[in-house]
């Protein structure tokens, strides 16, 4: 399938069938699957101490206004 033809709807687009669901639902899963990975690699990661200075700092001011 073209460039162009993989952005129409699906009734411009020509009747691939099962084949082109099964390839769309793979690319989706790899795509899922690497969005899973990158999500837990950076949850995973410390937080910077300035970040963390920053936040310490905002409550501080906030419990100070109360």
């Amino acid at each position: 399938m073209s460039e162009k033809a993989s952005h129409m709807p699906m009734d411009h687009q020509s009747k691939g069938g099962a084949d082109d669901d099964r390839s769309r639902k793979v690319r989706q899963k790899r795509i899922g699957d690497q969005l899973r990975r990158l999500y837990d690699e950076v949850t995973e990661e410390a937080v910077p101490e300035e970040f963390l200075n920053l936040l310490e700092q905002a409550d501080n001011s906030a419990k100070n206004k109360k």
